[in-house]
């Protein structure tokens, strides 16, 4: 079988209906001011990974020009007329659409879209059903947009730790003074000598440390060694205790690991040039994979500033294009003030980023958390 179709950034509708019906060729109709010579060679690249015996083929055309976009399907189709053929109009133009069925009405071809509801790919004219949906996963995403792993955070909670993970976190959350002071003693203490011992000193007197200290010394991430001295149980231990945010993150990939079943965290993305973008930072601190739509979470345990927003739903429009969706995750109460016109909650809502309090998981269920943040996205 070969299957036509109409090439665009939105990365879901380009891979979903060739992974679903593994044609013996895919010919892409393009335009070359929407698609780059290296665009081109990621998406095929993508395919050829999950498709290896799928031949790739790409027609140029003019997607403003219906005679073009005409002209250039009926030599397609005059090609493979000895072969069952295929139209997706899944993606593509306003006239691409058209033409598609135009053609499928001329020549008695099948016309296809991919509905990721129902999950299921049918006829256009006679509404059957003909394929399930085959998902995307992070690699079939990464390697169309032309990225690659740079760097994937080794501090991933294994699930064996879940449990002492969340229970830690939670008291971390509750008492968020109590932490600061904490982290600012234990990094100055033990950064000092570079050893995996320290000493509360002087924070011994504090009450609220000294609580938090036993529970991490409850929970194992760290043992007593002397009257004032303390050890880091592990070198991961040691990281999780000196890194102020990461209590968030290993937090939200946890609760999200409950609901999904691609969950990564801290992952570092090398882009190549094709878009011609440059940001600032290409890391994510979680990322989500629902039904091929990526879900990118920036977590934050301190303030929630306009610059994480905007750096998050950059990052999620340059991997999946509009139907990606990107959530805050913070310790703040955002919608407690959401009725002031000029407050974060607004900015998110505006920008359709959706918002996760950490709160809300010992009320709700983690689904209804994620499904809640989902809803402001829309």
């Amino acid at each position: 079988m070969v299957q036509i179709q109409f090439l665009d950034k939105n990365i879901v509708s380009v891979l979903v209906p060739v992974f679903s019906t593994r044609p013996e060729c895919v010919v892409f109709l393009y335009d070359t001011r929407t698609v780059s010579e290296r665009g081109k060679k990621d998406i095929e690249d993508a395919i050829k990974m999950r498709l290896p015996k799928t031949r790739v083929q790409f027609e140029r055309v003019n997607m403003h020009m219906i005679d073009e976009i005409k002209s250039v399907l009926e030599r397609v189709v005059d090609i493979y007329k000895n072969h069952e053929i295929e139209v997706d109009i899944t993606g593509g133009s306003e006239l691409m659409t058209a033409c598609g069925l135009w053609v499928c009405r001329e020549h008695n071809l099948t016309p296809i879209y991919a509905d990721y509801y129902t999950e299921r790919i049918f006829h256009v004219f006679t509404y059957e059903r003909l394929y399930e949906i085959e998902h995307i996963s992070f690699d079939d995403y990464l390697t169309a947009v032309g990225g690659k792993y740079l760097a994937s955070s080794d501090e991933t909670p294994e699930e064996a730790d879940f449990d002492r993970i969340t229970r830690t976190a939670e008291y971390i959350f509750s008492h968020m003074y109590a932490w600061k002071e904490f982290f600012r003693h234990i990094t100055n203490g033990y950064s000092a000598t570079g050893i995996m011992s320290f000493s509360m000193g002087k924070l011994a007197r504090n009450r609220q440390c000294m609580d938090l200290l036993h529970v991490f010394l409850r929970e194992g991430f760290c043992e007593q060694q002397g009257k004032d001295s303390y050890r880091f149980s592990s070198e991961i231990d040691k990281r999780r205790m000196t890194v102020y945010g990461i209590w968030l993150e290993m937090y939200i990939y946890i609760k999200a690991s409950e609901c999904y079943d691609e969950v990564l965290m801290g992952t570092h993305i090398d882009w190549n040039d094709s878009d011609h973008m440059d940001l600032n930072d290409n890391e994510i601190d979680v990322l989500v994979m629902r039904r091929s739509q990526p879900i990118f979470i920036s977590c934050k345990m301190t303030e929630v500033k306009k610059e994480a927003v905007y750096e998050v739903n950059a990052l999620a429009k340059r991997l999946g294009g509009d139907y990606a969706k990107s959530f805050v995750a913070t310790t703040d109460r955002l919608s407690e003030i959401k009725d002031e016109a000029s407050g974060m909650y607004q900015r998110l809502v505006k920008m359709k980023v959706g918002l996760i309090e950490v709160n809300d998981f010992k009320k709700k269920k983690a689904s209804d958390v994620f499904a809640r943040a989902l809803q402001m996205t829309e």
